[in-house]
């Protein structure tokens, strides 16, 4: 009989294994950006479209300044966009002012001609005091200011009055004639007016020394009268001039006009 093997079965005890895993191998994947192809057709035509929403928000926004433009620089007002223009504005104050406002400039130029042929000026130190003066009688630098504002007058322009008042005062004064009674007797009745803080500051019963401000008294009271004479003597020196106001009358054109008018001065 054949010896028969006997197959021995081993028992393999398996691999303990822990609650771990091994980490999984991270996997990079290059990413290649692929050049935008300039020649490509859609490219162009994206191109073209981009370029043409560009000038139209340009063409809009340079309407949209045009129009600000009209509003604010050639408009004096604008009501729910509808625009009243400077020219009507101006056109409007021409017909309700416009001769008054010429007879004034025609008077300054008159009293500046009168002024230079009399070799008399204004320096701006005279006109920077007769500017301190009035500040001080308004009530100091804010009261100034506050008034400017409320009379619409720029510091430029009340100074040019000033000046044009210097010069009259200057021109016509001389022709004044008065007496210390005469400057006392305009004292007694504005001097109030004339120095009101100082005024402020007496006690009652007390008055201000009319010597102590007579100088101050002569100044204001030339120019008082200045003030009266000046109608009439503007009246006189018109008389003098060849005056064409436009304002109030058609220009008339000749033949050489101008040079004449060069040549008569």
């Amino acid at each position: 009989m054949a010896r028969t093997k006997k197959i021995v079965k081993t028992k393999t005890t398996p691999k303990k294994t822990t609650g771990k895993k091994a980490p999984a191998k991270k996997v990079t994947k290059k990413v290649t950006i692929k050049k935008p192809n300039l020649s490509s057709p859609i490219y162009r035509q994206i191109l073209k479209i981009l370029g043409i929403v560009v000038a139209i928000v340009g063409v809009i926004t340079l309407l949209d300044l045009g129009v600000q433009y009209l509003n604010y620089d050639y408009s004096v007002a604008v009501v729910n966009g509808q625009r009243i223009s400077k020219a009507k504005w101006h056109k409007t104050l021409e017909n309700a002012y416009g001769a008054s406002i010429a007879d004034t400039l025609i008077n300054d130029t008159i009293i500046e001609k009168e002024a230079k042929k009399m070799e008399v000026d204004v320096t701006d130190e005279e006109i920077q005091e007769k500017l301190d003066t009035v500040i001080n009688r308004i009530g100091g630098e804010e009261a100034y200011q506050a008034a400017l504002k409320a009379s619409n007058v720029t510091e430029k322009e009340l100074k040019e009055q000033l000046k044009n008042q210097l010069l009259y005062t200057k021109v016509i004064g001389p022709e004044v004639k008065y007496t210390d009674d005469d400057l006392k007797e305009f004292f007694n009745q504005y001097s109030s007016i004339i120095f009101p803080t100082e005024t402020a500051a007496l006690a009652e019963g007390e008055q201000l020394d009319f010597e102590k401000y007579k100088e101050e008294t002569k100044e204001q009271y030339l120019i008082s009268e200045v003030q009266t004479m000046q109608a009439d003597w503007l009246s006189t020196k018109k008389a003098e001039y060849k005056i064409q106001d436009n304002s109030t009358a058609k220009p008339k054109y000749g033949f050489l006009k101008i040079l004449g008018t060069l040549f008569k001065k």
